[in-house]
């Protein structure tokens, strides 16, 4: 049979509590509370771990944000070189045709000026022989009746000057002074001495005093005579006559010409 001791009893039971008392204040709760700090750190690392991993997606789409951004600045760049290169290209080629197109017409114009000039070398070729032709053969074929009409109608040309032009007659006089000028002739074939006798006398008529005269033949004249007296100068020969048909055929070649 048991016996209970009721002192030991309560003694125990004090001790039990006094150690409870005693671990529970030494031990359990330093123990709890090492507990409830390692759970706050715990949470506080979780809370860092949640918030640097928020930062690092943060990061990372802002990362992805700028690559896209630079992938997109990149392809504007890329197009803008393009662009820049395609109208670089275009202004080359745009620049190029102009300098050929230039190039064309300068070349045309060359060809142009370069014909027009053959054909007007042409031209004078042509009507210096047809004119040198013509002289000769007006020279061979003209009868003598020719050449004295031509030299009487000069002869009136001078007393019709004499006549109608009284200021340029004056003035010519007046130039003169005291000097006897001397009339140069020059006529296809020689004057007879009727004829210089005759042209004498118109010559001294226009000056007003005597005047001497200097003969020349030349046949290139083909018929007629030409008369200088000082500035004055008198044609009246088939030559002179073809050689202002030859200005008024030179210029009516010009302008067909220039209407090609």
């Amino acid at each position: 049979m048991l016996n209970f001791d009721l002192l030991t009893i309560i003694l125990q039971t004090v001790n039990f509590l006094v150690l409870a008392g005693v671990l529970h204040y030494f031990l359990f709760r330093p123990m709890m509370r090492r507990a409830r700090e390692r759970k706050m750190e715990k949470e506080r690392l979780m809370q860092e771990l949640a918030e640097e991993r928020q930062e690092v997606e943060a990061q990372r789409a802002e990362l992805e944000q700028r690559l896209s951004e630079a992938e997109e600045e990149a392809e504007r760049i890329i197009s803008e070189a393009r662009n820049r290169a395609e109208q670089s290209r275009e202004e080359l080629l745009q620049e190029a045709n102009e300098e050929i197109e230039r190039m064309l017409a300068e070349a045309h114009t060359d060809v142009q000026r370069t014909r027009r000039q053959a054909m007007e070398e042409f031209h004078d070729e042509l009507l210096e022989a047809i004119l040198s032709v013509s002289r000769q053969l007006i020279g061979r074929v003209a009868p003598d009746a020719m050449h004295e009409a031509l030299a009487q109608q000069l002869n009136d040309r001078i007393w019709e000057m004499g006549r109608s032009d009284i200021e340029r007659v004056e003035a010519f006089r007046v130039s003169l002074g005291d000097r006897e000028p001397t009339a140069y002739v020059t006529s296809a074939q020689p004057l007879s001495s009727e004829q210089q006798g005759e042209l004498a006398r118109t010559l001294t008529a226009l000056a007003d005093r005597h005047v001497d005269l200097e003969l020349r033949t030349d046949s290139d004249l083909a018929a007629g005579l030409r008369v200088r007296l000082e500035d004055i100068v008198i044609d009246n020969t088939v030559a002179g006559q073809l050689e202002e048909l030859r200005e008024s055929v030179e210029q009516s070649l010009k302008e067909n010409l220039e209407n090609e």
